[in-house]
């Protein structure tokens, strides 16, 4: 009987000091790593510390979209009243959407294709002899005079404004102007200096362009361009004519002439 109970007794000596033992070996490693159990539990390798986490995913509320929101593209309206009377304008091209590919169709029936892989057309037309198409990240056109389609780059962050002529077609942006020209199937880029677009025309082969700041005439066959301040004041009306375009401010007129390609300042309270 004693030496059962003796017996009794030695298996409790060892139980205790095997769970002392066991206590002692892990209390050094929650005090090496405190944040262990912290968030999702974790196991111990080998050596006692902890395999590195695996790269957490994103709560599913905090998801941020990967695509960038789309530009916006609107029809530019002039804030000066145009009193142009304008002839009657026949489209003489066209395009169709082909797959991946658009095929411009010319007055002299030549087919001019270009691929549209890799872009998202956000705006196309056509009116009187050019087509433009914005994409994300591209300004194309084709006219009657073109082998192919003109490319012209653009940043898709932006948003654009586009305003359409017979002869020149426009897509304006805060900082830079991008005019297509249909007689030399080329875009040309015009920076905006602390101003803004407020008007455009397109006659035969001039165009006129109107800033907060500025009057552009643009002769299109020869790309030459002929520039007036404002000098702070305002444009509320223009008209264009085959001889010349009048831009009016008020009491004052501004005249530019096709054929001495300048312009004349004249006041109207004489």
């Amino acid at each position: 009987m004693f030496s059962w109970q003796h017996s009794k007794l030695i298996i409790k000596v060892l139980t205790v000091i095997i769970g002392f033992s066991i206590v002692i070996g892990i209390i050094p490693s929650l005090f090496a790593n405190p944040n262990q159990f912290d968030g999702d539990m974790y196991y111990m390798d080998t050596v006692g510390q902890n395999r590195s986490r695996p790269p957490q995913r994103p709560h599913p509320e905090l998801h941020v979209p990967t695509v960038p929101a789309k530009p916006d593209i609107t029809v530019f309206s002039n804030e000066p009243t145009d009193k142009t009377a304008y002839p009657y304008i026949q489209t003489t091209i066209n395009f169709v959407e082909g797959h991946l590919s658009y095929k411009a169709f010319l007055s002299d029936g030549t087919e001019v294709s270009y691929s549209t892989r890799g872009e998202h057309v956000r705006y196309s037309k056509c009116f009187g002899d050019l087509c433009i198409i914005v994409s994300q990240k591209n300004l194309l056109g084709v006219s009657n005079s073109s082998t192919e389609w003109e490319k012209g780059h653009i940043f898709g962050e932006e948003r654009y404004q586009v305003a359409m002529g017979h002869k020149a077609a426009l897509v304006a942006s805060d900082r830079k102007l991008y005019l297509y020209n249909s007689y030399t199937n080329h875009w040309d880029t015009i920076s905006l200096e602390q101003e803004t677009l407020s008007g455009f025309a397109n006659l035969y082969d001039k165009v006129a362009i109107i800033t907060t700041r500025r009057m552009l005439v643009i002769d299109l066959p020869s790309e030459v361009q002929f520039e007036e301040n404002l000098l702070l004041r305002r444009i509320y009306q223009f008209e264009m004519r085959d001889g010349f375009i009048n831009f009016y401010s008020g009491s004052k007129l501004w005249m530019f002439r096709h054929q001495t390609e300048a312009f004349e300042e004249v006041d109207l309270t004489d």
